[in-house]
């Protein structure tokens, strides 16, 4: 039996980078539209390519245009409980045993919601779906004065702790608005001993990574440019920091060409921890099944030889 068919067999798989809002299927964002009273094409190929990015997408900032319509389809806790819901029923059917679902409590205020209620419906989606899946919730880099959002969302993260949520994340247009202009979350973060991932080492390069780590980061979202600088890959392995690689969209996005570019191998040998994740299931038309046979010769060479 060759890996991809393996892959396909497994029954016993996890995602530790995923978003709510990229991993709305066609047929979850009828059934939000209709709650929400938002018109949608009929035709489920156009809604597809709305929710998708295109082939030729350029760059992380218009990878994350794709995210506009998904948040506007959940902006009240009924919206957002059936997202997380069909989410989870989803991952289970995939085969999944275990994933970490994250998303922004802050973009689904829009209609009136409060962080904790956005964050408290998600929850209970989750619940009802019987399915295992811990929250991360997102803080946001995206150019306005969200200081007091953010912070509010790292509290959250510590109230809810142990009760559905395992972390706090940092995500957004890296690129545009760095690590270093919010050091606040970070220092919030550790004061209430709350774990933190952080998108680094995507848009920018190794100094992304180093930064977050130096700040407290418990795991890198990407961290694939820390290869471009050997210190920030040795001080990952002497933090013990896994990375979360998410090969699709490390293409989408154009951090690599193609996912031969992706220095998975590299990491192993190096005695780096890597995950395998998918990123936005929707955004990126994938699923981890997919992305694991992406990088499977990578994981196949390294495993044969140790």
């Amino acid at each position: 039996m060759d890996i991809c068919s393996i892959i396909d067999s497994l029954q016993c798989l996890a995602d530790l980078h995923l978003h709510l809002d990229g991993s709305v299927s066609v047929a979850s964002a009828r059934r939000l539209a209709a709650i929400e009273k938002v018109s949608l094409p009929d035709d489920d190929e156009i809604l597809r390519n709305m929710l998708m990015v295109s082939e030729d997408c350029a760059d992380l900032n218009e990878y994350l245009e794709r995210f506009s319509l998904p948040v506007s389809l959940m902006q009240s806790k009924e919206s957002l409980g059936a997202a997380a819901y069909d989410l989870c029923i989803t991952l289970a059917e995939q085969g999944l045993m275990y994933a970490e679902i994250r998303f922004a409590p802050q973009k689904h205020c829009e209609k009136g919601l409060t962080q904790k209620e956005a964050v408290m419906a998600v929850l209970d989606g989750i619940r009802r779906s019987g399915f295992s899946a811990g929250l991360i919730l997102c803080c946001m880099r995206d150019g306005k004065d969200n200081s007091v959002e953010n912070l509010e969302t790292v509290r959250l993260s510590s109230e809810f702790q142990n009760k559905g949520v395992c972390a706090c994340d940092l995500a957004g247009a890296e690129a545009l608005f760095p690590n270093e202009n919010y050091i606040s979350i970070f220092d919030e973060a550790g004061r209430l001993g709350v774990k933190l991932t952080v998108h680094s080492g995507e848009a920018l390069g190794a100094g992304s990574v180093r930064t977050a780590l130096e700040n407290g980061a418990d795991r890198i979202g990407h961290g694939v440019r820390s290869a471009e600088d050997e210190n920030v890959v040795s001080l990952l392995k002497e933090k013990d920091i896994p990375l979360e690689i998410c090969p699709t969209s490390n293409i989408n996005t154009c951090v690599v060409q193609n996912v031969s570019e992706l220095p998975v191998r590299k990491f192993m040998e190096q005695g780096i921890r890597v995950t395998i994740n998918t990123d936005n299931m929707s955004v990126s038309s994938t699923d981890i099944k997919n992305e694991l046979k992406k990088n499977s010769k990578s994981i196949w060479i390294w495993r044969a030889g140790t």
